[in-house]
This record gives structure tokens, sequence and C-alpha cells, in this order.
């Protein structure tokens, strides 16, 4: 019943009141209360706006690649089989005409953890907006970005290095749009720590952990020491990369409130007629407690990344939904403190890194895309070896839920596995609502 004929059915109802006996004015309210209701719910009553957006997303990947070696020292062709990298249950919704819940929960055979859960506050006052939980933090191009929206299968391996995937921390962020007639927005951060979150990794030959059958390239071992005797900077790199009890930690308990993590970010939009636009940002995050010395008490390792982003659009009106090209370039800078050990003493030292990640993603129509990736960056503990991974993708779109992605890597990882060719199958399917917010 629309709400003419609800504000019809009211009129004769009250026109009947005076000459109709009550128990008929009973009947008549019992049967007019479902449609008021369903009128007010139309115009978006309270039931309307505080029901749940859920949706749930999950990936299955199957790869081939050939880090394995057989027992003559072959590269060989071998798989990890099926794999679920994401099985994600998303649940949002406006609490209040100020602000919303949003939450992800990750499942895996290991059990459920709580990927994100955050609020935010959106109609405060100055154009400012506040959130506040566990989420992504606001750093770079893609960082923000959940691994099922990327364009590209594999997570950006920079974001590996530098943070062990992609930075979410716990913590607060506040952001503010300034009063111009140009988009300028500017966001800082406080969190708990630097950590990272990755549904991705890389296969490895499962023959090649080192140990005295198996020492790194130039090295050998005596009894458990290792030697390097034509190059000791590479020693002390190799043995940092080993597992050590007594490496630093990251911080726990009470801390000094310098002792947390802050970022600060600046982002602008540049329109070039209808067709083009470009995006730009910078990007910092600094923790002085970023590890915490078992070796040298009281002793604090502090790290600092920053980077700026450029990302290049072209969407033609005419065509915008089923057409369009992106591509850019984002570059990071990371400087870091840790321990190394040089002959039988442990020595603290800092290293400064850095790399890039660039791409270039075009859709076809409706049902294809394609692009490729490259980037090319330097250990965060041993500048002096550079890794270099290029990409090339496919996708159809089944439909809006559904699609079949494919991607070709060759991973070049220096001296330390050489490098790897990889290809990988996916599938993303999802069920109902599921939005990570406002990306391009």
């Amino acid at each position: 019943m629309n709400q003419a004929s609800v504000l019809s059915s009211k009129m004769t109802a009250r026109h009947s009141a005076a000459c109709a006996p009550a128990p008929l004015l009973a009947v008549l309210a019992l049967a007019l209360a479902p449609a008021a209701a369903h009128a007010q719910q139309a115009r978006g009553g309270l039931g309307a706006w505080q029901n749940p957006d859920i949706g749930f997303i999950y990936d299955l990947k199957f790869d081939l690649h050939d880090a394995q070696h057989d027992a003559a020292g072959d590269r060989e062709w071998t798989t990890r089989g099926f794999h679920i990298s994401t099985a994600e249950l998303s649940i949002g919704s406006e609490v209040d005409p100020y602000g919303r819940m949003d939450f992800n929960a990750a499942f895996s055979s290991e059990g459920v953890e709580i990927h994100e859960l955050f609020f935010t506050l959106s109609a405060l006052p100055g154009g400012m907006q506040l959130r506040g939980g566990k989420f992504l933090a606001d750093f770079g191009r893609w960082n923000s970005f959940h691994t099922h929206f990327l364009p590209f299968i594999s997570e950006p391996r920079i974001l590996h290095e530098y943070f062990g995937g992609h930075l979410m921390p716990q913590g607060v962020e506040l952001s503010w749009l300034l009063p111009l007639d140009h988009y300028v927005e500017l966001t800082g951060g406080l969190y708990n720590d630097l950590v990272g979150d990755s549904h991705d990794s890389d296969p490895t030959d499962s023959n090649a952990a080192w140990g005295p059958d198996n020492p790194p390239p130039g090295c050998h071992f005596h009894g458990d020491d290792l030697h390097c005797p034509d190059d000791p900077d590479a020693e002390a790199a190799y043995l940092a990369t080993l597992d050590d009890p007594l490496a630093p930690i990251a911080p726990s308990g009470n801390r000094r409130p310098g002792d947390l993590a802050f970022l600060g970010r600046a982002r602008t939009s540049l329109e070039l007629g209808l067709d083009w636009s470009i995006d730009l940002g910078a990007s910092i995050v600094h923790q002085g407690a970023y590890r915490t010395s078992q070796r040298f008490p009281g002793t604090d390792y502090a790290k600092t990344t920053g980077g700026v982003d450029l990302a290049v659009f072209w969407n033609p009106p005419e065509q915008n939904l089923y057409r369009g090209l992106d591509f850019g370039v984002e570059y990071l800078r990371n400087q870091q403190e840790f321990e190394v050990q040089s002959g039988e003493n442990w020595v603290q030292r800092e290293t400064s890194s850095d790399g890039f990640f660039s791409w270039v993603h075009y859709r076809l129509s409706r049902r294809w895309e394609l692009g490729s990736s490259y980037e090319n960056f330097a250990a965060a503990e041993r500048s002096a070896d550079r890794r270099r991974r290029a990409a090339a993708f496919l996708s159809c779109n089944i439909s809006h839920y559904q699609r079949i992605r494919c991607e070709y890597s060759n991973d070049d990882r220096g001296d330390y596995a050489g490098s790897v060719n990889q290809i990988t199958l996916l599938y993303d399917g999802t069920i109902g609502f599921h939005t990570h917010g406002t990306q391009r």
C-alpha cells in the first residue's frame, strides 16, 4: 500500500469515528497498523537504517612454481596445491546519525580472528572524521586495500619487506578535509605499534633451509658456526636472518606515550579535463620503540618509513562503467635500527633502504581486465640486497560477485633464492554486501 492509500484510509477512519462504535474502531486500527509500519519503513525509519550490511567473501588459490630443486640441483615445477587465502565475514552499520561501526572476521584453518573492528565518527565539526580500533592504516596507495580488492593478485612485496604485510595496527586516526575549493585531506594517526598483516606468501624450496648441509652462497659451516671468509658483511647479514632467540622484540605492557607509533599523511586530487585525473599522496610513520633489545637492557630501536604515491586515472564519462585505465608508482624509504652478529659479538646498526612499486591496470570491458606490475626494493636490514619482481595479470569478471584471475610473476630475490617463476589462479566469490569504504 502506498502513502496516498494510507493517508486516504486514515481520513476515512477519522470521518467514521464520530458514528462508529468502539469495536469497529479497534478493528480498523488493527487493519491499518501494518500499512502504516510499511510506509514508515519505506521512508527510512529506524528499522531500515539500523539493519546491518552483511557480506561474505572468499578466495580459492592454486599456483605452480619452479622454486623447488630436484636431487640433481635442477629446477622443477611444483605446486602448493589449493589454498583458501581469504575467508572474510563483514558486518557494518550506521550506529546513529553521527557514526558507524564496521567488523571483519577472518577465518582460517587455525581458527577465527578479528581482522578489522573500528568505529567511524563522520559528523565532527570543521570537516574532521575520527576512526578507532583495528584497521588498515591510511598509509600510501595500496595499504588500505584488502587483498581481494586489489586489481592484481599478489600483494606488493615491498609492504611485506618493510611492514610484514599491509600495515594494520590498533589505534586511532583523525582526518581533516581542508575548507578549500580544491580537495586536500590531512590524516594523523596514533597506534600501539607498526604491525603488518598478510594473506599472501612466496613459494620456497623445501630443501633450501640453511644449515650445515646447505650453506649460503660463498659461505660454509664449521659445526654450527657460519663463516663467509670472502665477505664479512655478508656473513653478518646472513647471521642476522637466522633464528635468534634473543632477537629484539616488540614492546608490550606499560609504555611511555612517546613509545607509541605515529602517522602523518596528506593527499589531494587533480582533475585534468573530463577524462583524466591524478591522485597524489605523501605518508610517514615513526615509532621510537619499534623493537626492544634483549641483549642491551634499556635499549630501544626506532623505525621510520615514509613515501610518496602517484596514481593516474582515465575514465571516459560515456564509458566509465566498463572502460578505464589507471597506472602509477609508489616510492618508499625505510630506516630502522637492529642488531647483527659480528664475530663473537652482537653490535647495533642502522640501515636505510628504499624501493618502489609500479603498476598499470586497464579495463577492456565489463568482463575483462588486464595489467602488470613491477617492484624493485632493498631489504630492510640489508640495503645492498635488492629484490625485483615483475608480474602480468588477467581477470575475468563473471559478474559483480564472482571473478577468476590469473597472474604470472618472475621474482628475482637475489643471492638468497635466485629467480622464481610462478603462475597463480584465483577465484573470488562474494555473498551479500561487501565493501571497504570509498576506494579507487
